[in-house]
């Protein structure tokens, strides 16, 4: 989702429109965990196998924090994350997120 030139990085046309569609899809709510530490649990579903799974993260934590005003993602303090392979054209990103002491390993 970031294109390279040179020495710089850039956000790449889809990158913007994944960021853009997240924030539409979460303006009207507000982050319940004020400065707390939180975990995020996350699971995407690819139709390849190949796709890695640690490149939805970044992308998810940047957008959270241009929309939500109390979030940083330095109160991320543990990160889970699942991948499914599901048929092509059924790919999705399911994000759950809660304060860090309110679930048990």
């Amino acid at each position: 989702m970031l294109g390279a030139r040179g020495k710089r990085s850039f956000k790449s046309p889809e990158y913007v429109k994944y960021q853009e569609d997240i924030g539409e899809f979460l303006k009207e709510v507000e982050w319940p965990f004020g400065i707390n530490q939180v975990t995020f649990e996350v699971e995407g579903g690819f139709s390849n196998r190949g796709a890695d799974l640690d490149n939805i993260i970044k992308p998810i934590l940047d957008t959270y924090q241009g929309i939500f005003e109390d979030f940083n993602d330095n109160k991320v303090y543990k990160i889970k994350l699942r991948k499914r392979i599901v048929p092509k054209g059924e790919e999705y990103i399911r994000v759950r997120v809660y304060k860090e002491q309110e679930q048990e390993e």
